[in-house]
């Protein structure tokens, strides 16, 4: 499963935002320079893990460990809620053929199938949610923890429902955006825990541990994010510019979201006669799906941003993980006469191994890809002759220039902030820096040196080229040229 689902290198995608601060606290270059890096952290845990593995650790190889760890936890998690529901592992067919049709959905050779055939918003079919959003996604980053609401959920179906409570709770200390996922799925526990025994008492010390295990994160949350002036324009710049993808009903609903609904209604379905997984599901999927309607009728920016339909990350691998399993058990609980068990068995190893070779043949693309970028030869001069007191004004879609080059940069698009009042100053500085870089001008230059003094100005070979008096290019390859300000 770890091969066959695929890592991507790092930096890829969201991990140049949420190691950065990490990398700033460890030392790691002049990074604690950056202005980005100075913000207030939206995932203080996380942010300690980095730190301390590179303090400790020395090595950035452990985050690709990890991520294969957290791999490992949800496809073992996977398997038991499907003993518990089918007995997978009365025979060696039924749970290798169940655990091969898990990988196989969950594989970087069915996602490759998906987007070339059909689109990239239907890569992610089987194993994540609506809005683009999923648990394991292909880096290490704070939402991969999200992987612990399925160990959550499988320990409360082996009736642990405190360590459950608890495990929820730590996956919004993790990523707080798990919140609302980590509520609904406690509550969930709450209403299966007084259906089963109908008193209270149990309950109530499920809610009541939850409470204080989630405590930190809600402190910390509404001591440095609640309560600013003007939050309502913030809540529309993230929701309505950086995030629609994320944010706006309009921007990602589609057919595949649709398929996804199916596949929670099919999931629940199943196991609906099981309470202690079918109650769970059943208030997490419709009071998201409330949620969302009442999102999309209210055009509630703030609604938006709690992401009402994020659990649809967790409901859509877990219930369609259910119907494979369905579909196994249709099969192997069929008489079958040895040979074609035996049949299924070498098919179903045989898929694995190959599945995995794939992964691993997929992942050697992408660290080649990675290392003959366009951006790699410029990154190789900024580590060759930039120093701490360096600072770079780059373009904002060079989202990897941070932690590749460990420079401060001006801004970039992709890493944004949450406090309001840095909301505010990362919209202005990426509405200053595109203002120059689409027309060139000087003058532009020096307002954005009224925010912060820089060293260097990078600009893409095939746009507009700046021609100011203090600047000289020292540098230029096939698709940047670097300027040197003089002053």
């Amino acid at each position: 499963m770890v091969f066959a689902y695929m890592q991507s290198p790092l930096y890829t995608s969201n991990q140049n935002q949420y190691f950065l601060q990490g990398m700033a606290e460890s030392g790691l270059g002049s990074l604690d320079q950056d202005w980005l890096a100075s913000t207030k952290e939206p995932t203080p845990v996380f942010t300690f893990l980095v730190k301390w593995t590179f303090l400790l650790l020395k090595s950035e190889v452990w985050f690709y460990f990890y991520y294969a760890v957290l791999i490992g936890i949800y496809f073992l998690s996977l398997l038991g809620i499907l003993n518990q529901v089918f007995n997978i592992r009365e025979s060696r067919s039924k749970f290798l053929l169940t655990t091969s049709l898990i990988i196989f959905s969950h594989s970087v050779g069915f996602r490759f199938f998906l987007t070339k055939s059909l689109g990239p918003e239907w890569a992610f079919l089987l194993d994540g949610g609506v809005a683009g959003q999923r648990l394991l996604g292909t880096v290490f980053q704070p939402s991969t923890f999200g992987i612990l609401l399925i160990l959550s959920l499988y320990l409360f179906i082996i009736k642990k429902p405190f360590l459950s409570a608890v495990l929820a709770a730590i996956t919004a200390n993790i990523h707080p955006t798990y919140l609302f996922s980590a509520a609904l799925l406690v509550g969930g526990y709450i209403l299966a825990s007084y259906c089963e025994k109908k008193d209270l008492k149990k309950p109530f010390l499920i809610g009541l541990l939850s409470l204080v295990a989630v405590f930190p994160i809600l402190f910390y949350i509404f001591s440095n994010f609640w309560g600013a002036n003007e939050s309502a324009e913030a809540y529309r710049i993230l929701a309505e510019i950086r995030l629609p993808h994320h944010a706006i009903i309009s921007e990602w609903f589609n057919l595949t979201s649709l398929i996804k609904v199916t596949i929670i209604i099919g999931g629940l379905t199943i196991v609906r006669k099981l309470p202690r997984i079918f109650i769970p599901l059943t208030v997490v999927f419709l009071s998201s799906f409330i949620l969302s309607l009442i999102q999309y009728f209210l055009k509630s920016n703030f609604i938006a941003l709690i992401f009402p339909w994020r659990p649809s990350a967790l409901l859509v691998p877990v219930c369609s993980t259910i119907i494979f399993g369905k579909i196994s058990s249709w099969i192997c609980n069929k008489p079958q006469k040895p040979k074609v068990e035996g049949i299924i068995i070498i098919t179903s190893i045989f898929l694995s191994i190959f599945l995995a070779a794939l992964g691993l043949f997929r992942m050697s693309l992408l660290f080649e890809k990675k290392a003959n970028s366009p951006e790699s030869e410029l990154y190789t001069w900024v580590h060759q002759t930039s120093n701490d007191s360096d600072r770079y004004l780059i373009p904002i879609s060079l989202e990897t220039f941070r932690t590749s080059t460990l420079r401060p940069a001006y801004i970039d698009f992709f890493a944004i902030p949450y406090s309001i009042e840095d909301i505010f100053q990362w919209y202005h500085r990426v509405l200053a820096v595109n203002k120059f870089y689409q027309g060139g001008e000087c003058k532009e230059l020096m307002f954005i040196r009224n925010d912060e003094e820089f060293t260097y100005v990078i600009t893409e070979k095939e746009k507009i080229q700046p021609d100011c008096e203090s600047y000289d290019l020292v540098f230029q390859d096939d698709h940047y040229l670097v300027y040197k300000f003089n002053k």
